[in-house]
């Protein structure tokens, strides 16, 4: 009974790991550098029943800088600087 239990906790362990990987993917990549093209996820979106299946990642975008190894500063390809910033999980390489 007891191998039993600690088979199934050692395969929890190993999910949940495997989990995390998943979920902190965007924080163990390199980081995005001045200048690379990258798209934006729509949050918005997730909240509307109509926009179920659109597209939510809007770009391309081009990176100003990242501050403090946290949000990204972007700007349009026409070079308009974006007024919001975007955390590391809310962007992705093009």
């Amino acid at each position: 009974m007891r191998r039993k239990a600690a088979e199934k906790l050692k395969k929890s362990r190993e999910d949940s790991m495997k989990y995390w990987d998943r979920r902190m993917a965007h924080q163990l990549r390199s980081p995005l550098n001045p200048g690379d093209l990258i798209l934006a996820y729509h949050k918005a979106i997730e909240t509307y029943w109509g926009l179920l299946f659109k597209n939510k990642w809007n770009g391309p975008y081009r990176v100003i800088r990242q501050i403090n190894n946290g949000p990204y500063e972007l700007e349009g390809l026409d070079g308009t600087e974006l007024e919001r910033r975007f955390a590391q999980y809310q962007v992705k390489r093009l």
